[in-house]
């Protein structure tokens, strides 16, 4: 037997109400029964169109979730498209490679001989050691055109001439000293350096096929981008 019961089963203090009574009671006292909410036993309100709405969404009913595509705050804002891109990818292709991969193809062909070398000017002299192989360069076809060279004792030089229409001879100097170059068009303009290394002229001529096609391929380039950047505007 429990301590706050009697021997009868009834409670020590106050009064043990059955199901009916309590009911009762609370009714007089207005207070609700616990589960009156007007739905039977054991089942479940149902959930509303706003409540199912904000379970799927987390947010308030009504209101449309922010995010990348909801257009809220917390997503990202589309990029412009860059209309000058493409023109200027075609400019920098039409002007910029063209002429330094010709330069490079040049420079590959001739060994670095035009910066190596000696200008002749208008008196046509240049010191020279015994056994050294010289080119001799000029900047048009006919430069070189007839052109001789004499040794520091007035003796003619031999003067070879690889490929008939090129500004380029070569010559050996027997002696160290001074050697004359002369041209019926005169020496101003031209060079005397290193002869020129044809084991590079492959590479040179692919370095410059390589400046035309970038030429072409710049401008083509250059009119689509300025036809795009003209319908933008």
């Amino acid at each position: 037997m429990a301590a706050y019961e009697t021997e009868d089963g009834e409670p020590r203090y106050g009064k043990r109400l059955s199901p009916e009574e309590l009911a009762a009671y609370l009714r007089e006292q207005g207070v609700e029964q616990p589960g009156g909410s007007g739905l039977a036993a054991g089942q479940v309100p149902a959930a509303s169109a706003d409540d199912a709405f904000r379970r799927r969404t987390g947010g308030a009913p009504g209101v449309a979730p922010s995010g990348r595509w909801g257009g809220g705050s917390g997503g990202p804002t589309p990029r412009r498209p860059h209309r000058w891109r493409i023109l200027g990818v075609g400019l920098v292709l039409m002007l910029v490679l063209p002429p330094l991969l010709l330069v490079a193809g040049v420079m590959a062909a001739v060994d670095g001989s035009l910066t190596q070398g000696t200008p002749l000017g208008e008196g046509g002299a240049v010191y020279l050691e015994a056994g050294t192989a010289a080119g001799l360069y000029g900047t048009s076809a006919t430069a070189t055109t007839g052109c001789a060279v004499s040794d520091p004792d007035g003796v003619s030089v031999i003067l070879d001439t690889p490929e008939a229409g090129v500004p380029y001879a070569t010559f050996t100097a027997r002696q160290s000293g001074a050697y004359t170059v002369s041209c019926p068009a005169g020496t101003s303009g031209l060079v005397v350096g290193p002869p020129m290394n044809f084991d590079r002229i492959p590479l040179a001529a692919v370095l410059i096929l390589g400046a035309g096609a970038c030429g072409v391929v710049g401008l083509v380039t250059t009119v689509v981008g300025a036809a795009r950047a003209r319908r933008a505007d």
